[in-house]
């Protein structure tokens, strides 16, 4: 008896030994093209090396970066992992480890990352100098897409010519945007290509759901007219400018006349699945789309153009092209017990399937993604779309690195445009707004007397 009772101590406590070394991390993660990979092959595949579980959360964007907020304020200590968006840095930046000594002790090779790179995604010298607070996963900011078979239809050129005045090709300006998305918005029963439609065809769209989703939309066509939200040593506004109040009532007849309804539900990347099932003729696309848009299930792979984004005509930056904010993001690791754990997860996940996560996930960050051999070989249509995604992005607008940035620009400018689509402000109520809470909280941070 004495001995069946040594024998069960032993067990418990080795039973209890393993349970208290078992690690659960837990990721707090944004909708993207790396999602079902993730949750299909990476995630298992690292449990089954490491006896590691995860918890792996996708939110949609305004929630997950309420919920990180939350837990960070709280000092819950509940999410290891989450989405890195430089916007929303401030909102949580208290509670983000320090990686530099993870990224020494275990000889993580940062120059794989542009200094561009590290500046926009890797790095907050405002917030938290000389640190690295996130690992950049997928730099991006929006291009434009068509479908290139209808350009290049003859009976397209000839129909568009007619009805504008110039050939059909992709646009150079705001406008002409415009044109194209209006040309290409047909009924059921009409033809497109020569192919009668089964269902209506919309000639332009991203993804507007408000708050959130219609931030990110808007602000490409607010930059894009050289609009920059405040002077970075003044802090003095320009959203006052009536070039808004132009920019703003172009946005709501281009959504009106050329989306399709369900696009103010969509919060980022669904309009591309449209694109896909041959509902969109032309779309906003941020880079990690491409995939969607030329997946094996895509009726449009194969036949994807991808363009810079247009001009503005009369930008106050003399800007030669469009252009959104740099976005995209990384991944952060917050200030747990498992900080060690969840830095070599993402080593193992970065680094050393490197090539593998790219192909899985058409996310491009480290600088072998854009000349490693096999990646290139992989899609056919990366020589193009990589040359375009380049150009664009040395367009892209730096967001500034302050914490109030989600607080001031992305999730009022986001009302800003809902409330005037929708009627709820006029345009210059609105805008009234729109400085006056930038003014507010500008005074609050002390950046204002």
């Amino acid at each position: 008896m004495k001995l069946f009772s040594k024998i069960g101590i032993v067990l418990l406590l080795a039973t209890l030994s393993v349970a208290s070394a078992q690690v659960t991390l837990r990721i707090a993660e944004h909708p993207g093209s790396n999602v079902t990979a993730m949750e299909e092959y990476f995630i298992p595949l690292y449990e089954e090396m490491t006896g590691v579980d995860i918890v792996y959360e996708v939110l949609p964007p305004d929630q997950l970066r309420q919920r990180m907020t939350l837990e960070a304020q709280s000092g819950s200590d509940y999410y290891d992992i989450g989405y890195h968006s430089p916007g929303w840095f401030g909102f949580y930046q208290q509670a983000v480890a320090d990686l530099s000594p993870w990224i020494e002790k275990y000889d993580f090779d940062l120059s794989q990352y542009s200094q561009a790179v590290q500046d926009a995604f890797m790095t907050n010298d405002l917030l938290r100098p000389g640190e690295i607070i996130a690992i950049a996963r997928n730099p991006q900011t929006p291009l434009y897409a068509y479908r290139t078979d209808w350009f290049a239809h003859p009976d397209e050129q000839a129909a568009f010519e007619a009805e504008y005045g110039y050939e059909l090709a992709p646009p150079e300006t705001w406008q002409e945007l415009y044109d194209i998305g209006e040309f290409f918005t047909r009924p059921e029963g009409a033809t497109v290509a020569g192919e009668v439609l089964e269902q209506p065809l919309y000639g332009y769209s991203a993804s507007i759901k408000p708050p959130g989703g219609m931030a990110r939309a808007f602000l490409a066509l607010l930059y894009s007219t050289g609009l920059q939200g405040w002077d970075s040593e003044t802090y003095q506004s320009d959203l006052d400018d009536p070039m808004l109040l132009e920019a703003v009532d172009y946005w709501q007849t281009l959504v009106e006349d050329t989306f399709p309804p369900q696009a103010t539900t969509w919060d980022f990347l669904e309009h591309l699945s449209f694109f896909a099932a041959g509902r969109l003729a032309t779309a906003e696309l941020w880079f990690e789309g491409a995939s969607i848009v030329e997946s094996d299930d895509s009726v449009a792979a194969g036949n994807v153009g991808y363009a810079l984004l247009p001009r503005w005509e009369g930008n106050m930056q003399d800007l030669p092209v469009g252009r959104s904010f740099s976005g995209g993001g990384g991944v952060l690791v917050f200030d747990t017990p498992n900080q060690e754990e969840a830095f070599k997860f993402l080593q193992w996940l970065f680094e050393e399937q490197s090539t593998e996560f790219n192909l899985r996930t058409g996310m491009f960050s480290r600088e072998e993604h854009f000349s490693n051999p096999e990646i290139l070989a992989a899609n056919p249509f990366y020589e193009d779309f990589l040359e375009v995604a380049g150009e664009q992005m040395s367009y892209a607008f730096p967001r500034q690195p302050i914490a109030e940035w989600g607080a001031v620009m992305y999730t009022p400018v986001g009302e800003f445009a809902s409330d005037v689509l929708s009627g709820v402000m006029s345009p210059e109520a609105a805008q009234e707004r729109l400085v006056d809470n930038m003014r507010t909280i500008f005074e609050e941070a002390g950046y204002l007397e």
